[in-house]
């Protein structure tokens, strides 16, 4: 009889670079499931509290914290040891009373502790937009949400949806706009935070690019490396990305 599916398990020099794991004292690391994320662009849980945030020493002792209900990604309990967490997710180990955000850094991601207040708090980059029917939109985000909303809130891709969790009621909608505040979520410039000065329509051969000043510089970046966090101050603790 066949396998049901692939392999749980990866070598841990195969893993992303960001994972900041150890790679000669063992063999291998946990594999991230099928999930919201891609997996080239995300962390299992498993990983995230043992290897970075050290919050427990062995898989198995990890894997009863995960089971018994004690994390939550998003305000949803998680019991799969290998769901994968990405950019902008809320981790919280109740255990511990702690909260952390993933956040961009020049890492790739990096946690952060973050407020109490903010744990039912997320905000989500819209990647896509399809029309339903004529009185409807479809949004598509980057952690594999989608959202159907009456096509009077008609809201350009890369703009960015807060929402409430885990009812994903929307509290506000920030576009990319000339003097957004934004974060660099891909590139060589990860986690800087800047403001957009001009955007530049795209042509058929070059995206629409936009000009960003972070860092006492001006950064021409393309529009699928930014996201909005805010108009004059983010609307979420981002702070210590790196």
């Amino acid at each position: 009889m066949g396998k049901k599916a692939g392999s749980k398990i990866l070598k841990r020099t195969m893993s992303p670079s960001f994972w900041q794991i150890e790679r000669k004292n063992k063999r291998f690391v946990t594999k991230p499931s099928s999930g919201s994320h891609p997996s080239k662009l995300s962390i299992p849980i498993t990983v995230l509290i043992r290897d970075i945030l050290k919050l427990t020493k062995t898989y198995s002792e990890t894997k009863i914290i995960i089971r018994d209900g004690h994390v939550k990604v998003d305000s949803r309990v998680r019991k799969d040891p290998n769901y994968p967490v990405g950019l902008m997710d809320v981790v919280e180990i109740t255990k511990t009373d702690s909260v952390y955000r993933l956040v961009p850094s020049k890492k790739m991601l990096s946690p952060i502790v973050i407020p109490a207040t903010e744990k039912d708090i997320k905000l989500c980059k819209v990647i896509n937009k399809i029309s339903v029917d004529k009185s409807t939109f479809q949004y598509s985000f980057h952690d594999g949400r989608t959202m159907n909303l009456d096509s009077s809130t008609n809201v350009p891709v890369g703009s960015t949806f807060k929402i409430q969790l885990p009812s994903q009621k929307v509290e506000k909608i920030i576009e990319l706009k000339t003097n957004s505040l934004v974060v660099l979520i891909g590139g060589q410039h990860k986690g800087l935070i800047g403001t957009i000065k001009d955007i530049k329509e795209p042509s058929f051969s070059r995206p629409r690019m936009l000009d960003i000043i972070a860092d006492n510089r001006t950064l021409e970046v393309k529009q699928e490396l930014v996201m909005a966090i805010g108009e004059k101050t983010s609307e979420i603790t981002i702070q210590g990305a790196e």
